[in-house]
């Protein structure tokens, strides 16, 4: 019996009132071309998606999409509770802030607005908690002018709190060059992030 994947994809949307939200610049594309790759190599694949990675044309049919950082984690959840041995791609860019207290209705503009933010829950060193039997790659986007040893030491961190099995790791405004995937048996870097993903892909179907 084959192993099911879920894959994140895209940012959550952090509500400040009806109109507004707090997000992160991601396209969630990483997330869609890995679910299709995967989908056309026959794997059972689910995308679980913000609304913007999942208008792209690539996306795979099965796809559930999620908002919040807590609606994504209730989703994620919900997944793992019915597939304790699943593998889970974790590539969504996950809003780390919320607002204390959301407003209802809309907030009037033209006016000076201070927003008192408190941490979201964090999803990544949740997924093994729920399912310690499941597969778990994360994502982990370093700081701009982050050096390779520094990128290195995020990533065996991440790995170590998250108990992940794999982490893929890049730095931001250089995301397509030098990213690295880092696992217990040691550190490998990829001149192109392509090649990563190729090999995250390749993992993905020994697993499955």
């Amino acid at each position: 019996m084959h192993t099911p994947v879920l894959i994140t994809a895209g940012a959550t949307r952090n509500p400040i009132d009806s109109m507004r939200s707090i997000t992160a610049n991601s396209s969630g594309r990483t997330g869609v071309v890995l679910a299709k790759i995967l989908k056309e190599s026959n794997v059972e694949c689910t995308l679980l998606g913000s609304n913007v990675a999942l208008l792209q044309p690539e996306c795979p049919l099965k796809t559930i999409e999620f908002t919040s950082t807590r609606d994504l984690l209730d989703k994620m959840r919900s997944w793992l509770k019915t597939n304790p041995t699943g593998i889970v791609v974790h590539a969504a860019a996950v809003g780390d802030f919320e607002v204390v207290e959301t407003v209802a209705g809309k907030i009037s503009s033209g006016q000076n607005l201070v927003l008192h933010l408190q941490p979201t829950p964090k999803i990544v060193d949740h997924v093994k908690k729920w399912a310690p039997d499941s597969r778990l790659i994360s994502f982990k986007a370093a700081a701009p002018n982050t050096n390779s040893d520094a990128l290195e030491q995020l990533a065996l961190k991440q790995c170590q709190r998250t108990h992940s099995d794999l982490v893929f790791a890049n730095v931001l405004g250089q995301i397509e060059h030098n990213v690295l995937i880092y696992s217990a048996s040691g550190t490998t870097w990829y001149p192109q992030r392509q090649d990563g993903l190729q090999a995250l892909i390749e993992t993905i179907l020994q697993w499955h």
